[in-house]
């Protein structure tokens, strides 16, 4: 259909276009002096991960031009951060979601991708024009391969295959020694805890149960942060093996020590 002169003017597509070229948005013309001015950045991060994967440079710079695009977009004025570095992330970050995405885990040898891309186009023509149900062994005839190149085949394509973690984590948590234990009974596990040496108890209270820090701890108990940490570990084994004699089952400790060099709290 023939669209006259009156008729594609009043379009709301020639608007959109308009816009597009000639933007009128004072922040969408800052967006673009940003990426303009500090385009610089994508080609020296996309050369990086370029000389590490089998994917052009010029493919990879313009995805890194799209994440450049996307950080003048949302950067602030107001914000401390200079452009640079804030542009920066959000090159890489775009760059390795591609790779992440489309890129396979593993490069195959050209002859092998190939050949995968022509089995796959025979098998897309050989199933519903032949109405065969197992058309591989035409294929493999139409190919002109061996039992052993045609094996091969199969093992580069399960190669590029991403194996699903949910059948091993379901096969690990229907494994006896691998199930989740219930929480203990928490009566039970006070009254173990109440049972513990009073130096072990007072550590595992303030620590697990009240959340303090080696520091604060060391210096309400004046003993030090080393030593907080000795008796939190010796507190939790014997109140792990009281929960076990009860019946009761023994959670994996949920608390994770933390260097006393890392330690940033101080105590309050």
């Amino acid at each position: 259909m023939d669209i006259g002169p009156i008729g594609l003017a009043g379009s709301p597509a020639i608007h959109l276009l308009v816009l597009i070229v000639k933007p009128t948005c004072p922040a969408i013309q800052r967006r673009n002096r940003r990426v303009e001015a500090y385009c610089q950045l994508v080609r020296p991060i996309a050369r990086h991960y370029a000389v590490r994967c089998s994917e052009p440079l010029d493919d990879l710079v313009q995805v890194g031009l799209l994440g450049l695009l996307r950080a003048a977009e949302l950067y602030l004025d107001q914000l401390q951060t200079p452009f640079e570095a804030f542009a920066r992330p959000h090159i890489r970050g775009a760059i390795l979601h591609y790779l992440r995405d489309k890129i396979q885990p593993i490069r195959l040898p050209r002859q092998l991708r190939e050949r995968l891309d022509q089995r796959r186009r025979l098998l897309a023509e050989f199933s519903p024009c032949h109405g065969n149900p197992d058309p591989l062994p035409q294929i493999r005839a139409a190919m002109g391969l061996t039992p052993e190149q045609w094996q091969q085949l199969d093992c580069a394509q399960q190669l590029c295959q991403v194996v699903p973690l949910s059948p091993l984590l379901e096969e690990r948590l229907q494994a006896p020694e691998q199930q989740l234990c219930e929480p203990a009974d928490p009566e039970v596990a006070l009254a173990a805890l109440a049972e513990l040496e009073p130096p072990l108890e007072a550590v595992v209270r303030r620590v697990v149960l009240g959340g303090w820090s080696y520091r604060r701890t060391a210096g309400a108990l004046q003993v030090s942060p080393m030593t907080v940490q000795r008796r939190l570990h010796r507190g939790l084994a014997v109140l792990r093996q009281s929960l076990q004699a009860k019946g009761e089952p023994a959670a994996p400790a949920r608390h994770r020590p933390v260097p006393v060099a890392t330690s940033r709290t101080a105590a309050r």
